[in-house]
């Protein structure tokens, strides 16, 4: 039996380790994970990293304080390595991999034990309230690095 985590994951050596379990609705008619299906579970991983590191998307969503932000992705790749079905276990890892004065970039992996199904790079860009490029804030910025 895997390692018990959970359920918003944990970090170790600098990475996000998120479970999660395939569904019969993330499967293809053949009982394959659908590709579409890897990037939200690389976007609950993402988020999952923000939250167990403080940074609460939902309160700035709101733009009550002067430094509030949002995240939109500009840039996803990701390649397929091997393909997960129904009621696997998989774990995804997240990593800041750079930071930008007003971008972050993350290295994801899905993986089923030492199998590594999925690999993406994530690129998003830090908007303020006007939807314009904005500076990452520091209060952010240290926690990513922390991370």
């Amino acid at each position: 039996m895997a390692e018990l985590l959970p359920h918003s994951g944990i970090i170790k050596e600098g990475a996000h380790i998120l479970p999660l379990r395939v569904y019969y609705e993330d499967t293809d008619a053949g009982g394959i994970v659908y590709y579409a299906n890897y990037l939200k579970y690389m976007e609950r991983g993402r988020s999952d990293m923000l939250r167990m590191l403080g940074i609460d998307q939902g309160e700035m969503l709101k733009f009550q304080q002067p430094d509030d932000i949002k995240f939109v992705v500009t840039r996803s790749e990701v390649d397929y390595m091997k393909f997960a079905g129904l009621d696997d276990e998989i774990t995804v890892h997240t990593r800041v991999s750079s930071l930008g004065k007003a971008s972050l970039t993350m290295t994801q992996e899905v993986r089923r034990g030492d199998d590594i199904l999925a690999k993406g790079i994530i690129k998003a860009a830090a908007l303020n309230k006007q939807g314009k490029p904005a500076r990452l804030p520091k209060k952010i910025m240290e926690k990513l690095i922390k991370e």
